[in-house]
């Protein structure tokens, strides 16, 4: 299938074609051919992301997706790392709440080298008992340092309070605790249940010929055996029936206010609306918000809303960090935000709203990384391959009506979750309906 998609850059208008084929063993590729410069970014994501892990071994999926680097039956750890940078190049490992993968980034003239590691370190790791061990310290003093932060602290705590039981409670690093008793045997167990190739895609863009890349895939791949699988997707999230509150203790000045409910997952087929009715809600220095809480009030530097999204889940947060004596006042004024954006939106807002997205959209891909995690997105989210193409169109076509309606279904200032960390009590916060807990 061939799409073909017209974007602007700061210099050129450029034609691209999005192309997506299969390998014999079922990897989905999807490729971007684009000469102007010899270098070519690469992604591989395998469905085996965060949400997947087992009960009570929270951050195993981060750990696997670190193993992925630290040796294969080829080579050593330090042989991965010397080979991509003896070339200049970079290839790294993450973990999301949905996906586990490698991103790589290198000339042109190195592509072999790439799709060599490439290969070997999906389909090979040894899951080294000392690299093991290695990267659980690593990970534990992350997970230390990040309890240090009271950000990090507030958007951890947040999402326990908003999914309680659902496996998107917790951050993909998981927790030390969940972390200090994994067994290098869980780690194999989970490569060996969810590392398959037909539940693996890989993105390319760049300087490559793509009949010629896909015959190298096919060769490098070929080995790799394709398995049937069997999904235990989580339960879907439950709402709270009222307002609740929970405040972490930490000696600071600041407050950091988290303030939100559960949200649209990937696929809801209003989150264009959706999308444009936050724009006018938190996500820009015109929004609600951003006037109410920062320029009118004084309450805040910091202040904005987003949607963080999903396979199996989401959530909507309005964050504020204030000073905790402007607590109260700042939790009152985001509330007041929602409702306007549920009774009050003009079509003022929505002018800026589309001309912003119209405007913003083409100059999120004019590189080669951007349209890399673009393609990506779009496979990951199923867009189409024709999301590009029809963007602009599609924003034109959102009305006063369909924004308005997306807000009062997927805002909730009647019935929130509130997350404050700061040096706070509950009867600091003089806001009434909330059920404070633990």
């Amino acid at each position: 299938m061939k799409i073909l998609i017209l974007f602007l850059t700061p210099f050129v208008l450029l034609g691209t074609i999005v192309e997506r084929d299969t390998l014999d063993n079922g990897i989905v590729v999807l490729t971007v051919e684009a000469h102007k410069i010899p270098v070519i970014e690469m992604r591989a994501f395998v469905r085996a992301g965060s949400v997947y892990d087992p009960a009570g071994k929270e951050g195993l999926a981060n750990i696997v997706g670190s193993m992925l680097l630290r040796g294969t039956a080829r080579r050593s750890a330090s042989e991965i790392a010397e080979s991509i940078e003896a070339v200049g190049g970079v290839l790294s490992s993450f973990c999301r709440e949905d996906h586990v993968g490698l991103t790589g980034k290198v000339l042109s003239k190195d592509l072999t080298l790439l799709v060599d590691l490439l290969s070997d370190c999906l389909c090979n790791p040894v899951f080294d008992s000392s690299e093991f061990a290695r990267v659980k310290r690593e990970t534990v003093s992350e997970i230390k340092a990040m309890a240090d932060d009271p950000f990090e602290v507030s958007n951890r705590e947040f999402r326990r309070l908003v999914f309680r039981d659902h496996k998107l409670a917790h951050m993909p690093v998981g927790s030390d605790t969940t972390v200090r008793i994994l067994a290098r045997s869980d780690a194999q167990e989970y490569y060996a249940s969810r590392f398959t190739p037909n539940n693996t895609f890989l993105v390319f863009v760049g300087d490559f010929e793509k009949d010629s890349l896909l015959a190298r895939l096919n060769a490098e791949f070929g080995n790799w055996p394709r398995k049937e699988l069997v999904f235990d997707e989580p339960a879907e999230s439950v709402e709270y029936e009222k307002t609740v509150g929970r405040i972490v203790p930490m000696n600071i000045s600041q407050a950091y206010i988290l303030l939100g409910h559960l949200g649209p997952r990937y696929g809801t087929p209003d989150w264009l609306a959706t999308r444009l009715m936050n724009y006018v809600l938190g996500a820009s220095s015109m929004s609600r918000i951003y006037r109410m809480v920062r320029s009118e009030k004084g309450l805040a530097y910091v202040a904005y809303s987003y949607f963080g999204r999903y396979q199996n889940g989401g959530y909507f947060a309005a964050e504020v960090q204030t000073k905790k004596d402007m607590a109260a006042e700042a939790v009152i004024t985001l509330l007041d935000a929602m409702r306007f954006v549920q009774d009050s939106m003009g079509i003022a807002e929505i002018i800026r709203a589309r001309n912003f997205y119209t405007g913003y959209f083409p100059l999120t891909h004019d590189s080669y990384s951007e349209m890399a995690n673009l393609v990506t997105q779009i496979e990951s989210e199923g867009l189409g391959l024709d999301y590009i193409d029809r963007f602009a169109d599609d924003v034109a076509q959102v009305n006063l009506e369909q924004m308005t309606e997306a807000a009062r279904k997927y805002l909730k200032p009647d019935r929130y979750c509130l997350l404050i960390v700061g040096d706070l009590e509950p009867e600091d916060i003089a806001v009434e309906g909330i059920e404070w807990i633990e």
